[in-house]
């Protein structure tokens, strides 16, 4: 298996494996609990062009500005053809999804695009992240990773929102 293809198994896999990914934590996300802000966040600014801070429609407006932002970096960095991105907006979940899965098409396709000899090539300092294309992939893989938690963690808090104390173990446990 070449290097493109076990990064493009990755990238496949945190997005929309059946557990433990981007896809599956969305499932059957309702819109009460899209739009659930807990309030630890209640006092991060707002972006007017994005979903309040913290909410599963914030997690998902991000990746889809996120995934056309790298692909756009990748694609300008090695002479592809950069599509129109799609602005981020306040929207349901049900069309930051739609929008969310366009976002990974276009960056998985420019992942499939690249030679396997593209990927020991160096960003450009003006891309904001320098370093080699490998480890740039690996970043997004990531990433997705990060938020496919975050967006789990956000539907147990919507469930149980409160703090529940545990018995006490003794001592100073």
């Amino acid at each position: 298996m070449s290097e493109i293809a076990q990064l493009l198994a990755t990238c496949d896999e945190n997005f929309a494996a059946t557990y433990d990914s981007v896809l599956s934590a969305l499932k059957g996300v309702t819109a009460s609990e899209a739009a659930f802000q807990h309030p630890c966040y209640a006092m991060v600014p707002a972006d007017a062009n994005m979903p309040p801070a913290g909410t599963i429609l914030w997690q998902m407006a991000h990746l889809s500005v996120c995934k056309q932002t790298y692909a756009k970096i990748l694609q300008e960095s090695l002479g592809l053809q950069v599509p129109e991105t799609i602005e981020p907006r306040k929207h349901t979940a049900a069309i930051l999804l739609h929008e969310l899965r366009i976002a990974h098409s276009r960056l998985r396709s420019t992942i499939a695009a690249l030679r396997d000899e593209d990927l020991a090539r160096e960003l450009p300092e003006s891309s904001g992240y320098p370093g080699r294309v490998d480890a740039f992939i690996r970043t997004i893989n990531r990433h997705d990773s990060w938020h496919g938690g975050q967006i789990a963690l956000a539907r147990r808090l919507y469930k149980n929102p409160g703090v529940q104390k545990r018995p006490s173990l003794g001592g100073n446990a």
